[in-house]
């Protein structure tokens, strides 16, 4: 007779094969390696359920309500802090790949969360139309992340975040109902207009699953214009970045360029700056005049590659440069006046670790977003909540910067940050859409 935590796994595997079928459940060892947990011994996650539409994260939801088992939504495995795995049943999202529905007349794509983004922007080109914003590197990343969590992206970074062309969703609450958010009226119009209040699916597709899952979302397309590379590499250092940073300001205010990233590796910084034109002609002269500016900033910009209107991203056809290897990140936003503070204390916190910088910094219309690479020591034990950037990641709050992947470890600084009106929303959205905890209950905080 199966006894405790053996007992509730099993009755949580035949429901889940019941509902979904053998082929999308998983347990014990092969649950414990697809989450990243040592394989043996009794712990780690009790199922992982990979459900292929809204109405099979439904049947998980209410399972994981009748069988008192906490729910994590993810969209990719493994998970960087595996302990926050333990005892939880795991919704692996990254199943949810309903196909793009590119709607030409309206400008708009219905797809699923788990799907790549880079499939989203390759077939919405076909049609001449394109996301806002895009990763610079085609790393597997999924619409759903780059939505719920506020990413803007690097690549048309000066037109701002993703999450600004969200027109609709569908979600499942943690009471196990499918709801949809929006409407057809809002297309063309700003869906999300900032007037001082919280902003209710803001607050949803931000707590990352522990208010409601998100399994597909209506985004807005925009036409595709023609682009070109410019690129300079020097020595990294702080002159060199706040110059960087100055001209990157300059050029995307009088709108001479859309992506401007700098990459620091190896005491190296390497700028990358695309131009976009609407008419190929036109991109001659634009390039000309991104030079000039650069060179006011000592910056000189050589030509690099061209694209094509409906070719996908250089680094699709080779001729990006290689994407740097990384494992666990940390990427925050920050305005302009903070940039210079954030350069000094990441680089503090990246001596403390002894390890050199690697940071990619990618520069929109009202700020910055910078991604701290975090390497640890995996032969001498270290753990990534050990490391300093993550560890002591209030520094990086304090230095102004705000997270876009917040994360189980960083959740709790950053909501201390919050203001009172946002907390007091997401308060009330919990108790409306979970009340009973399901989602949010072994998690953390929303």
């Amino acid at each position: 007779m199966l006894e405790g935590r053996a007992a509730i796994v099993a009755a949580i595997f035949a429901d889940l094969v019941d509902r979904l079928g053998r082929n999308r459940v998983v347990v014990g060892d092969d649950a414990r390696r697809a989450c990243g947990w040592p394989s043996g011994g009794r712990d780690g996650p009790l199922a992982v359920a990979l459900p292929a539409n809204a109405e099979q994260v439904e049947a998980v939801v209410r399972i994981g309500k009748t069988r008192h088992a906490p729910l994590l939504p993810r969209l990719r495995l493994p998970v960087q802090y595996p302990d926050e795995v333990r005892d939880v049943l795991i919704v692996d999202c990254s199943g949810l790949q309903a196909p793009p529905i590119i709607d030409i007349g309206r400008r708009t794509a219905t797809v699923g969360v788990g799907t790549p983004a880079a499939l989203v922007d390759r077939q919405a080109r076909q049609a001449r139309l394109c996301l806002r914003t895009m990763p610079a590197f085609d790393d597997g990343a999924r619409i759903g992340a780059l939505v719920a969590c506020g990413d803007p992206g690097d690549l048309g970074s000066g037109a701002g975040s993703l999450l600004q062309d969200v027109v609709g969703a569908e979600i499942v609450t943690g009471g196990g109902r499918l709801v949809q958010l929006g409407a057809a009226d809002w297309i063309g119009q700003q869906p999300w207009l900032p007037v001082g209040l919280g902003n209710p699916l803001g607050q949803l597709l931000g707590s990352e699953g522990r208010l409601g899952i998100v399994c597909s979302v209506t985004l807005r397309l925009h036409p595709a214009p023609d682009t070109a590379w410019l690129t300079a590499s020097g020595p990294a250092s702080r002159p060199a970045l706040l110059s960087l940073a100055s001209l990157a300001r300059q050029a995307l205010s009088v709108q001479a360029c859309d992506t401007v990233l700098g990459r620091e590796r190896d005491e190296l910084l390497q700028v990358d700056v695309r131009v976009a034109a609407w008419d190929a002609a036109d991109l001659p002269a634009a390039q000309a005049r991104l030079q000039r500016l650069a060179e006011q900033h000592q910056l000189r910009l050589t030509t690099a590659v061209s694209e094509g209107r409906r070719v996908k991203l250089g680094m699709q056809q080779g001729q990006w440069p290689a994407a740097v290897d990384h494992g666990p990140v940390v990427d925050v936003l920050v305005g302009w006046p903070d940039v210079p503070t954030l350069w000094d204390v990441t680089q503090a916190l990246y001596g403390e670790a002894g390890r050199p910088p690697q940071r990619i910094w990618s520069f929109g219309h009202d700020g910055a977003r910078l991604r701290c690479v975090v390497t640890v020591d995996a032969a001498g034990g270290q753990r990534i909540d050990t490391h300093p950037i993550v560890a002591r990641a209030g520094a990086l709050f304090d230095a102004g910067a705000v997270p876009t992947h917040v994360g189980s470890l960083l959740r709790p600084a950053a909501r201390e940050r919050m203001p009172t009106a946002a907390k007091v929303l997401g308060a009330a959205l919990q108790r409306a859409w979970d009340p009973e905890g399901n989602l949010a209950g072994k998690t953390g905080i929303w």
